[in-house]
This record gives C-alpha cells, structure tokens and sequence, in this order.
C-alpha cells in the first residue's frame, strides 16, 4: 500500500496564513493603541498649557495692579488674558463674592470661538494670603468626551 499525501501544501499554506493574518491584526491593535496613547497625551498637554496660562494671567494681573485684593474695587472695564478680553462689566465671564474675610473671584478665558480654555478662581484673605487656582480644557466644547481637564494651584 503506497501512501500519497494529497491536499498538504494547502493545509499549511492556510496554517501559514492564519498565522501571518493573526501577526499582523495583533500589530495593527498595537499600533492603533498608541495613537490614541499619544493622542490623549497630547491633550493633555493643551489643557496643561491652558491652565498654566490661565494661572499666569492671574498672577500677573494680581502681582502689578493688585486687582484681587481684598479691599480692592473691581478692575476697571476689562481684564486681558491670552489675547482676550475678559469683560468685568457686566460680569458675563467674571464674578467675585466677598464675605468671612475671603474675596473669592472667578472668572473664564474665552476661547476664539465659543467656550472657554480655562477657568481661574482666586480666593484673596484679608490677611493678604493668596490661593489660585486654575483649570485648563484641552478643548473649548464642554461636551467632547475626549475633553481633557487639568488643574494648577499657587500659594503666597
């Protein structure tokens, strides 16, 4: 009896494949989870940046024209932020609330659109202590659910 083994190229061409397509899709996962790693990466650092700018806006405007302090009357017109103008009368982006001997003012850098990039709120003592806090967004829409929020906060 003479055995001829028909059919087996095929099968270990197909074995062959399934490995090869198995490598390759496995690849393309990884390859795909790293543009979203450094995609969020990346916005995250746009809302980095937004709220460190929205931080040294209010440290500047509260370090030379004291425009926070406790006893202080509200700036003038306007505050300008990241080449924005932040509108204190009327309030439509700016607020301030003063009792217990804390003056706590918040107020939004617009975006060029609509939204905001981020939003400040420093709470002034009467004793001349200083808390800021700011809050940047990697995006101007608040409802993007890849809307990254980061945070920073100064003391003195």
């Amino acid at each position: 009896m003479m055995y001829h083994p028909r059919g087996f190229a095929l099968i270990i061409s197909v074995i062959i494949t399934s490995v090869v397509l198995a490598v390759g899709i496995a690849l393309i996962d990884i390859a795909y989870k790293q543009v979203l790693l450094s995609s969020s990466a990346k916005n995250s650092q746009v809302a980095f940046y937004n709220a460190d700018s929205g931080l040294e806006c209010a440290l500047y405007w509260d370090q030379k024209f004291n425009a926070f302090d406790y006893n202080a009357p509200l700036p003038a017109t306007s505050l300008s932020c990241d080449l924005q103008q932040i509108s204190v009368n009327p309030p439509s982006s700016y607020s301030t609330n003063q009792s217990g001997g804390t003056r706590v003012t918040t107020f939004n850098i617009p975006c060029p659109g609509s939204g905001y990039s981020s939003t400040i709120t420093i709470y002034k003592q009467n004793s001349g202590t200083t808390d800021l806090y700011s809050n940047g967004y990697s995006t101007c829409d608040s409802a993007s659910p890849s809307r990254i929020e980061r945070g920073l906060k100064a003391n003195y």
